[in-house]
């Protein structure tokens, strides 16, 4: 047995956020393990979450301190601020830095049908230049 299956996610956020996506995707690999008439335990994988913007990102990180995620912004928003030198019209020049420094994709293991994370991590959709609607896709692979 081999499926895949690609997911679409919309979100609205708010001006700078870690969202918690993690959820969201387990739900939809669910529901493929439902939709396959497979047994949940017995299900292995992987999963793709990928975002198609320039000014957000896919993160694994701190799920239980928000302080991690204060401290994530303010770091990044140190080591990008906005120069004045910046050229880009639309004046978010630190949020496409920040983009390609943390990513637009991650790739989580599914090992017995649950998402394989660390006991303080989450999948984050990060928003840099907000509030934005967002689409954030899933490709489920089960094996």
């Amino acid at each position: 047995m081999s499926t895949a299956k690609l997911v679409k996610f919309n979100f609205h956020t708010s001006l700078r956020e870690f969202f918690n996506i993690t959820g969201t995707v387990q739900e939809a690999v669910d529901s493929l393990i439902s939709e396959k008439n497979l047994t949940q335990t017995e299900v292995e994988g992987s999963v793709l979450v990928f975002c198609p913007y320039t000014t957000a990102a896919i993160s694994l990180n701190e799920n239980t301190d928000p302080d991690v995620q204060h401290d994530i912004f303010l770091g990044l928003e140190r080591a990008f601020p906005a120069y004045p030198e910046f050229k880009h019209s639309e004046g978010n020049s630190p949020a496409h830095l920040k983009n390609t420094i943390t990513g637009c994709s991650e790739t989580v293991i599914i090992h017995e049908g649950k998402l394989l994370l660390g006991v303080f991590q989450a999948i984050y959709l990060c928003e840099f230049d907000g509030p934005r609607n967002r689409t954030v896709y899933a490709q489920i692979h089960l094996y």
